[in-house]
């Protein structure tokens, strides 16, 4: 009967112990991985700030495709998450331990100033993140524009010039 017991208790033991845990999830990188991303980002909203028509041919659901480069600094070049012909400066990047909010100072030639704000997350594959983009031109035409952005690692090398050349205008 003592027999019985001892078994019974084992079994039972064996049964409330939890099953294994899957295997832990490797640590990000320090910083972004260097290297040629390629980018989608989807416009989830955009809206005029000031009433005035969007002077832009982006709309909701459009899906936006670009590459460009992760320096050997880990910072992202701008073309990756900023609008196709944009002059843009990164300003307070904070990429560190898998998180990953950076600022974008850009100039539109023409029109004014664009500030976006990039907030995500990385891991040694790729990005992804939201990008809010908000305009203040001198005259009419200011928007607010919201993407979601998932980036993947393609290649080891930076190539000289983005593949799709930037997002469109907004």
């Amino acid at each position: 009967m003592r027999h019985i017991v001892l078994a019974g208790t084992v079994l039972l033991a064996a049964c409330s112990q939890e099953a294994p845990k899957e295997a832990a999830k490797a640590a990000p990188p320090a910083t972004l991985v260097p290297g040629t991303y390629e980018v989608t980002a989807t416009v989830k909203s955009l809206v005029s700030t000031d009433k005035s028509p969007l002077p832009t041919f982006a709309k909701v659901g459009d899906v936006i495709k670009t590459q460009g480069c992760v320096g050997a600094d880990g910072l992202p070049a701008p073309e990756l998450l900023a609008a196709k012909g944009d002059s843009c400066q990164v300003q307070n990047p904070y990429i560190r331990s898998g998180r990953m909010n950076l600022t974008l100072d850009c100039n539109r030639k023409g029109q004014g100033q664009i500030m976006t704000m990039v907030d995500g997350k990385y891991d040694a594959e790729g990005f992804t993140g939201t990008v809010n983009a908000s305009s203040s031109f001198p005259g009419s035409g200011d928007y607010k524009l919201v993407q979601d952005v998932v980036a993947r690692k393609v290649a080891d090398q930076c190539t000289a010039a983005p593949a799709a050349g930037g997002a469109p205008k907004a």
